[in-house]
């Protein structure tokens, strides 16, 4: 791993100002958030908590792996400091998740296998193209929390997802920056023209998008096509308010 010179770390205002937010963040205690709701009684329903919240916990493991793993492979001074603050936010999410489960349903379900796949494909692609699948499976993630916020309002779960989807916007809006600034390198810019199409299609298709809409829209009484075409809407208005150009059509 080469140690990187300081010279570029504040010589984009907007790079450095992204990197102190996620530096100042005001942190949560998940001992906090488990007092602040009222668990189920409903079993179906502690049940459901159970589940989500362990497939939480292997989902943010996943991620805290592609941050540092980002972060270590980078020679972007900025990029390296914001990817290893975003790992210990994963690591305290993952850490939430599991004692979220512990406390509604005893040691989390045995699920890596179904996150596993995510976590082989994001290390078969080129540095670029993991920033930008990590980048949009965090935003996925941030949107689903709102969905699942709603599920779960009332519950210390609910709760929980309020305060993981606030750290994860401050990471997508590392990932966007990113990328924005690399697209805009001869470099970049050649090898974002010939692949990021490929490497978004593999994105979605790690994402699972259309079984995570099937049973989002189960959980809140919505069609799954709408559900799923509610995240690419939301998806591609990230990518263009950060000035990143792909194609993104509805049921890809």
């Amino acid at each position: 791993m080469t140690l990187l010179r300081p010279d570029e770390l504040d010589e984009d205002e907007l790079t450095y100002r992204i990197f102190r937010v996620t530096r100042d963040r005001s942190p949560w205690r998940i001992e906090d958030v488990l007092r602040e709701g009222r668990f189920s009684d409903d079993p179906v329903r502690a049940e459901r908590a159970w589940r989500v919240a362990s497939r939480g916990y292997y989902a943010e493991q996943a991620g805290l792996v592609a941050a540092a793993t980002l972060a270590v492979e980078t020679e972007d001074a900025p990029l390296r400091f914001s990817l290893a603050l975003a790992t210990a936010d994963e690591a305290r999410h993952a850490d939430a998740f599991y004692q979220y489960a512990k406390a509604v349903g005893g040691e989390p379900e045995q699920c890596r296998e179904v996150l596993q796949p995510l976590d082989d494909g994001l290390a078969s692609l080129p540095y670029m193209g993991r920033a930008l699948v990590h980048t949009l499976l965090e935003g996925l993630a941030a949107d689903e929390f709102i969905l699942l916020s709603q599920v779960f309002a009332g519950d210390p779960l609910g709760r929980l997802y309020h305060h993981v989807r606030r750290d994860e916007i401050r990471h997508i809006a590392i990932g966007l920056n990113f990328l924005a600034r690399a697209t805009r390198t001869p470099e970049g810019r050649d090898a974002w023209a010939a692949h990021a199409q490929e490497w978004h299609d593999i994105g979605i298709g790690l994402t699972g998008l259309e079984e995570v809409g099937v049973a989002l829209a189960a959980h809140t009484n919505r069609d799954p096509a709408d559900v799923q075409a509610w995240f690419l809407r939301r998806h591609r208005a990230r990518l263009t308010a950060a000035g990143i150009e792909i194609d993104i059509q509805e049921g890809r």
